[in-house]
């Protein structure tokens, strides 16, 4: 049983970061075509789809023990956020790279020139910035949701008096 709920948890990072590499990529040709692609903001916007979909996919495993009247878990929320960030990113740092070298070699020396982080970058480190950047996004858009639907800490519960004591000790 648990590696059918493991290769489920797996499944659904897979595919939402799978949708949202095609949806990174689909935004990277739309903002080609507009002759926006040098804006280093306009490709920043491209995570939002790893939010969108890491959303979407912690959506479908908080449906999936919904149906079975069980409590969404926590770590493997984590752990869908996570593989959406890396999988998207991955793809779409792929992506970029093969457009780069293959389709329009004139932009790796346009991605190598921005100011990045003070100084130029080679292209792999700037890819590999895209690849953390994503895990990043998709991690902590993972850890801000599982919080959300996490029940395991209770109620909190006020004092009948309405004041409150360092101590255990009653009035």
């Amino acid at each position: 049983m648990e590696s059918m709920a493991t290769t489920s948890i797996q499944g659904i990072g897979v595919r939402y970061g799978i949708i949202s590499a095609v949806a990174m990529i689909v935004y990277f040709l739309v903002i080609i075509s507009l002759g926006l692609q040098d804006s280093e903001i306009i490709r920043f916007a491209s995570n939002i789809f790893i939010l969108i979909a890491v959303i979407l996919a912690i959506g479908t495993l908080k449906k999936r023990h919904d149906a079975m009247n069980r409590e969404t878990p926590y770590l493997p929320g984590l752990a869908i956020g996570f593989l959406v960030g890396l999988i998207g990113s991955g793809l779409y740092a792929a992506f970029i790279l093969f457009h780069a070298i293959f389709i329009n070699p004139g932009y790796a020396g346009v991605l190598e020139n921005q100011d990045y982080f003070g100084v130029s970058l080679p292209l792999m480190m700037v890819l590999g910035s895209v690849v953390i950047l994503g895990t990043a996004v998709g991690a902590m858009t993972g850890y801000i949701l599982m919080m959300a639907f996490d029940n395991s800490g209770g109620s909190m519960a006020t004092p009948t008096t309405g004041h409150r004591h360092l101590t255990n000790k009653p009035n």
